[in-house]
């Protein structure tokens, strides 16, 4: 598929390339995702049919010979993947994907050609920029880089959990170049396992993980490696703000695939629920059935539009999208692992069941619960928010700007990604922005959905007013109880203000109960009040969600046909 043509033609000769997941014979159908999931391993013959399918090639930019000219094409195509099985998503593209974004964004152009035919060619490449030994905390990082003598460097140390670790052909490291923990105290480095003598990178014993297990995940341990000082990405102590930049591109991508998962959860509930409760399974007809049916499907809606948002934001206001990738990053796990959970007690104690049907859904809930960020990766994504809300609170919420034109628009044109404009702190918020003008867009304030939109406007004042009293420039003083608690208001404020644009943008409207339904969603997660009216939202839900699984398509903002119809 060329990549000129338009996502959802991608997306969709790709759906049909997997094949019926019901089929028995299907490399990549339910049977055989289950049998590797219990080994542990990638499902036998799933990698040789991406490639095939040229996937890897939608890594690598187009000017270095690849299909990637817009970051929403691989998340969207991944998600395809994901649907089926998150290991093969992310072990096959999503974490070779996380770390080339690195050397797109601050590469020289002789490490980014050699890694654009790494990956043309079927290769790998992982990032080490966390360590779980210290809560995920990058100022602490165990490897170090120390000077050679030469001009170059020697990487010493050592991280447990690396994604393909066995696998990779290339490393992004982060590594300890300086005293103490500030942000010249490191460099990223580029390490390519071809060009290191053989024994000084050496793969540790493989890590067990609960979720995602057949992704191949080790520790890689550096003994001695040396490196030239061409090997750097940007400059000697700056490998903070690489990885900085880099979590900014990357935040809302493995969280917009991971939406698959969900999404497989949530068909294979409705699926087993249309049985009639038997077994001790609750019927679609039960009351909590149907509220978490409904819920869980207004909560895919409410993250996708906050994901198109994020991920559009990175080409449309690179210098503006620190607020919204963050936002994704945080909100989007919980709200996807939350629905999950609800969902999980329709069935019963059946939940626990590993195999048919039921191991579909066991097997997403795992996963699911294992996705980034964790803790750690939670507080960290708020914490990357906290410093910027007095600002913008001062000079950007209250103002007139408006959001970026085509910012909401799903299929949308997008210019091309320049990385070098990236800021890693906004000046202006786009999502705050559709949310402040939503009453102006969403009719008389007297309508179930107006007196929703003005309620949430309002909330937004009401914290921009706290916001304000913030003092700016001092991000350790705001790293408290108080302060997370209004970063995390701040995200479901977002997220609000990106489904008001969508719904606004003209070509995903939709019904507007459904919008009504979401924001009802938002309103209780804020503990605000929601009219009683709001339950039309989930009526509303409920027969989509019915509809959408007769018919096979997707339970996200898409709406796309799945392969093999009605499968899960």
């Amino acid at each position: 598929m060329p990549p000129s043509a338009e996502p959802a033609a991608r997306v969709r000769a790709l759906e049909e390339l997997l094949g019926d997941p019901r089929e028995a014979t299907n490399p990549l159908g339910h049977d055989a995702l289950l049998e590797a999931d219990r080994r542990r391993e990638l499902p036998d013959g799933g990698e040789k049919l991406l490639t095939a399918a040229g996937l890897h090639e939608e890594l690598v930019p187009t000017a270095f010979g690849g299909r990637l000219d817009r970051l929403d094409a691989p998340a969207r195509l991944l998600r395809a993947v994901f649907r089926r099985d998150f290991s093969l998503g992310l072990g096959f593209g999503a974490a070779s994907l996380v770390a080339a974004a690195a050397v797109w964004a601050h590469g020289t152009p002789g490490q980014q050609a050699r890694i654009a035919r790494l990956l043309l060619d079927g290769g790998r490449i992982s990032v080490m920029f966390h360590d779980i030994a210290h809560g995920n905390d990058f100022s602490t990082s165990s490897v170090t880089a120390f000077p050679d003598g030469a001009g170059g460097l020697l990487l010493q140390g050592h991280k447990a959990v690396v994604t393909n670790a066995d696998r990779a052909d290339a490393l992004v490291v982060l590594a300890r170049t300086g005293a103490g923990r500030a942000g010249g105290a490191h460099s990223a480095v580029l390490v390519e396992r071809a060009h290191v003598p053989a024994g000084t990178v050496r793969d540790l014993p493989r890590y067990r993980a609960e979720g995602i297990r057949g992704c191949p995940v080790g520790g890689i341990e550096f003994a001695a490696c040396p490196v030239p000082s061409h090997a750097l990405l940007g400059t000697a102590g700056g490998g903070t703000e690489v990885m900085l930049r880099c979590l900014q591109i990357t935040r809302p991508l493995i969280p917009a695939m991971a939406l698959g998962c969900a999404d497989t959860a949530l068909r294979t509930v409705v699926e087993l629920a249309g049985s009639g409760g038997a077994h001790g399974v609750r019927s679609l007809d039960a009351r909590y059935t149907r509220g978490a049916v409904a819920g869980a499907f207004l909560d895919l809606l409410l993250c996708d539009c906050l994901l198109l948002a994020a991920i559009r934001s990175l080409h449309l206001a690179p210098g503006d999208s620190s607020m919204a990738t963050a936002t994704a990053k945080y909100l989007v796990p919980r709200v996807l692992q939350e629905a999950a959970d609800d969902l999980a007690a329709i069935l019963g104690p059946r939940v626990h069941r590993e195999e048919g049907v039921y191991g579909v859904f066991r097997k997403q809930l795992r996963d699911l619960a294992g996705m980034p960020p964790g803790h750690a990766g939670a507080a960290a994504s708020l914490a990357s928010l906290l410093p910027q809300l007095p600002s913008l609170a001062r000079r950007s919420w209250p103002g007139s700007v408006p959001s970026p034109g085509g910012l909401f628009l799903p299929d949308g044109p997008l210019p091309p990604w320049d990385p070098a404009a990236l800021a890693l702190a906004a000046r202006r918020d786009p999502l705050a922005a559709a949310l402040r003008d939503g009453p102006d867009r969403q009719g008389p304030r007297q309508t179930p959905l107006g007196t929703l939109v003005r309620r949430l406007a309002d909330e937004l004042a009401a914290l921009g007013e706290e916001c304000r009293r913030l003092p700016e420039g001092e991000p350790g003083l705001l790293a408290n109880p108080r302060g997370f608690a209004l970063a995390e208001r701040y995200t479901l404020l977002a997220a609000a203000g990106a489904c008001i644009g969508v719904w606004g943008s003209g070509d995903r409207a939709g019904d507007p109960d459904l919008l009504l339904g979401v924001l009802g969603r938002i309103c209780l997660r804020l503990g605000l009040p929601v009219p009683a009216e709001a339950a039309h939202g989930a009526d509303a839900a409920m027969s989509e969600v019915l509809a959408r699984c007769a018919q096979g398509r997707t339970l996200d903002l898409y709406d796309e046909p799945l392969a093999g119809g009605t499968a899960p």
